[in-house]
């Protein structure tokens, strides 16, 4: 099996295990939604988008900075781990203190709710600082599926700590998933501990340290600021609307914007070290780009043109409501960003993490402003109309300087994208025409809906993708 292959075969197989973990944990929110009050799932909500933006600044980008370094040696881990645990453990007990601070300025209108959440939520900190460390050894080996199978582990953690917490506990409500994703975050660093099989030996040294923090404060920088700008929305939403808005809107990003997060993780944890071993050939990194991109789009378009379309029935099964414009933004919004998904990866294996940092500082300040004077006065609907917009401007920006780092010309970059688009567009246009005609209750339709989009969506891939499908089924398959 050549290099090229096994590691296309390692991608697949990963991300086949990773779709399973994103489907679990959508299950178990779904479940949370139908069980706690909409408001006190709103403080979860917040409160994570503030704990995990805290998680992401303790790995310190080390972790992306030893999958970049190509001699980096057990010295750079050993010191990155004490690095990231001893500056993990300084964020949590630095937010353990200030929690009654934080409560009055970002608690809304339960302040209470928000410090009891945000005090145990903080635990998890350190927990995040340092499993990266073990994840980017894994990486190293391109041993995707072991990554994967942590992920998954991790998902059935959370699963079985909230059905068990409600069964003994669940007298304590919002809480539940909040013990939940600390026993989680505690799982993923135990799975991937045991995957990697390396323990950190007691050394620091700060030359390696150095040498590490050129590019990760670059990578921090720049991921920092790329997931502010991917919840900047909340900013907008929890404080001025309140926190059921705040629910509504997770629970439509959760059913789209989300799993793509995940899935982009995941293709950007496989598509970093596989493009950084690549990186001074143009010719194979604009081949890998493409069939990348491609793939993405026949993944995610068919399922999120279903989504656009059954809204209504989903909203209704949901008892949700008000999420029916929110979730069709949003899913408009995510096909674009499922485009451009790629293009970070590429900016990093280049060497680039400037660039990403640059490019998130632009994106934020194109954001705020329009959140602000549009969004707000409209709405949730109209905070997510704003987040379905940009995502056309930042695609077509993106994807410009994404062509230009690879010498990618934009028609080839185009006629790359036409076969996975027509399957898309083909898909969207069946389910469009034939909703009305489907009777029953909210789940039949879906059910019935689902079932013509995946027959549609295999007879397109059969006369259009042929040839794709037989390439990514050949790369399952190792052969």
């Amino acid at each position: 099996m050549s290099p090229t292959l096994s590691l296309a075969t390692r991608a697949l197989r990963g991300f086949l295990w990773n779709g399973s973990a994103s489907a679990i944990q959508l299950c178990t929110m779904l479940a949370l939604y139908w069980l706690l009050p909409i408001d006190k799932l709103g403080h979860f909500e917040w409160v994570l988008t503030i704990v995990m933006f805290l998680a992401m600044i303790g790995d310190l980008g080390l972790s992306a900075a030893l999958v970049q370094l190509k001699d980096a040696n057990d010295a750079h881990f050993d010191t990155a781990f004490w690095a990231n645990l001893v500056w993990g453990l300084l964020i949590t007990g630095c937010i353990f203190t200030a929690t009654p601070i934080l409560a009055a300025l970002l608690g809304g209108e339960d302040p209470e709710t928000f410090a009891r959440v945000l005090h145990i939520f903080c635990l998890l900190i350190p927990f995040a600082s340092v499993s990266g460390l073990f994840r980017a050894r894994l990486q190293r080996d391109l041993d995707f599926s072991a990554i994967a199978l942590s992920e998954l582990v991790s998902v059935l953690t959370f699963g079985l700590s909230v059905s068990l917490l409600f069964l003994l506990r669940s007298e304590l409500g919002v809480l539940v998933p909040v013990f939940a994703s600390v026993c989680r975050e505690a799982g993923l660093l135990c799975s991937l501990a045991f995957s990697a099989r390396w323990r950190p030996r007691a050394r620091f040294q700060p030359s390696a340290l150095r040498q590490l923090l050129s590019f990760a404060l670059n990578f921090t920088g720049a991921r920092a600021v790329a997931y502010a700008n991917t919840k900047v929305a909340y900013l907008f939403i929890f404080g001025p609307l309140g926190a059921a808005a705040q629910a509504y809107y997770s629970l439509a990003e959760r059913l789209t914007l989300q799993p793509l997060t995940r899935l982009a993780t995941t293709i950007q944890r496989v598509s970093f070290p596989s493009f950084s071993s690549i990186q001074d050939d143009d010719e194979q990194l604009r081949s890998g780009y493409l069939r990348s991109v491609q793939g993405l789009i026949l993944a995610m378009g068919p399922a999120l043109a279903g989504i656009f379309v059954f809204a209504p029935e989903i909203a209704a099964l949901l008892d949700k409501a008000p999420i029916l414009p929110v979730l069709r933004f949003l899913a408009v919004a995510t096909l674009l960003k499922v485009i451009g998904t790629m293009v970070g990866s590429m900016f990093m294996a280049k060497g680039k993490a400037s660039w990403s940092f640059y490019w998130s500082l632009f994106s934020m300040a194109v954001l705020v402003p329009a959140m602000y004077f549009y969004g707000l006065p409209h709405g949730v609907e109209g905070v997510a109309l704003v987040i379905a917009a940009s995502s056309l401007l930042f695609l077509l920006l993106s994807q410009h300087l994404a062509n230009r780092l690879i010498g990618l010309p934009f028609t080839t970059y185009l006629s790359a994208l036409a076969r996975p688009g027509l399957i898309g567009a083909c898909v969207f246009t069946v389910l469009f025409l034939t909703r009305p005609l489907l009777p029953g209750p909210p789940l039949v339709v879906i059910i019935t809906g689902a079932a013509l989009g995946i027959s549609t969506t295999l007879a397109t891939l059969y006369l259009l993708a042929r040839d794709l499908c037989r390439t990514y089924w050949q790369n399952l398959r190792g052969a």
